[in-house]
């Protein structure tokens, strides 16, 4: 599956993803853009816990986990991940990644095209 990008409620911009994926396409793009700090780590880490952390949105019924922030990178304008939403679609694991409203779509698609990935755009 190619990731796919686009623009939610509120102008943010997201990237859906196969789970596997995700947490290497998170440091790449962290690497790329120079942004993010804890707010990517504990994304990863939620990714990486795919099923515990599943669970845990449908125990609260949330739609989305947010990752820890630090305060001063959030002041900085460093922050990369907003939040992150657990999909199981059939056998499928899938992962939307909305990034900060700081980093824009063009941004995103950009770093992509970078880094060699192919994706779709909705």
């Amino acid at each position: 599956m190619k990731p796919r990008v686009f623009t939610i409620l509120g102008g943010y911009t997201a990237l859906e993803v196969d789970a596997n994926k995700a947490p290497e396409l998170l440091n790449k793009l962290r690497d790329v853009l120079g942004k993010g700090g804890e707010d990517v780590e504990d994304a990863i880490r939620m990714i990486q816990h795919f099923d515990t952390f599943y669970n845990v949105m449908q125990k609260k019924f949330k739609d989305f986990l947010t990752p820890r922030k630090n305060v001063s990178e959030l002041l900085k304008g460093n922050v990369l991940v907003d939040k992150v939403k657990l999909i199981k679609k059939d056998n499928n694991k899938l992962v939307v990644i909305v990034f900060d409203r700081s980093v824009s779509r063009e941004t995103i698609k950009d770093a992509l095209n970078n880094l060699g990935y192919e994706y779709d755009e909705c």
